[in-house]
Order: C-alpha cells, then structure tokens, then sequence
C-alpha cells in the first residue's frame, strides 16, 4: 500500500518524488501538458531508480492544484491595489478589478479539468 511505501521512505529504503505544477492554469489545460507532465515525473524516477539502487515512491500533484496561497491579501501596482490574483480556482490573474473579484463558478471548471485530468 501507499502508507506502507511512504513508512519505507522514512526509514531511508527508497525515495519520494512529488511532481506535478505548483498551480495549474484553465489556460494551460490541454492533453498534451498532462502527457507531458506525467512523462517527466516517469523520466525523473527512472533516474532515481537507477542512480541509487532504490526504490521510487511516485506522487503526482496535478488534477486539481487550482489555488495559490499568497502573502498578502492585495497586490498594488501603480498606486492601484487589487485584491491579489490567488489561482483560478478562485479568480483571474489580469490585473483589473472585474478579473480580481471571486469567481464560484470557476471551482465548477477546475472540477471538470481535474476530472478530466484523472
């Protein structure tokens, strides 16, 4: 099981390698950038496998890392401050006051991309 792999990484038997997009964007949802994405976390483990004689605890982090925690509540720019952009799941990044208001429905798209995505 996954909880006994990950017991086996703690006590130094094998590796943990996370993958994934620190934030995904609706924009950016296309099956070639999942592909891709997936590839590289095959690629990474593969080396990981080979240069340390281990074995590799593979975690993908996509299909629903929509959000993107932020410092401060606004962001300024030019004197005018917005509230700050904090991923799509939640609003958009353009920079105006329409873009940067709470969007509910885009939890609806983020479902279905990761969805989709799974």
């Amino acid at each position: 099981s996954l909880h006994e792999q990950l017991a086996r990484v703690t006590q130094g038997q094998g590796f943990l390698l996370m993958g994934g997009d620190c934030a995904e964007a609706f924009k950016e949802f296309n099956v070639d950038h999942v592909r891709d994405t997936f590839r590289v976390i095959l690629q990474m483990a593969l080396v990981l496998t080979f240069g340390s004689a281990m074995p590799v605890v593979k975690v993908g982090r996509m299909a629903g890392q929509f959000a993107k925690p932020r410092s401060e509540p606004d962001e300024v720019r030019d004197g005018v401050s917005l509230p700050s952009y904090r991923g799509d799941i939640v609003n958009n990044e353009e920079f105006t006051p329409d873009a940067r208001r709470n969007r509910p429905f885009n939890m609806v798209e983020a479902y279905h991309q990761s969805s989709q995505t799974i």
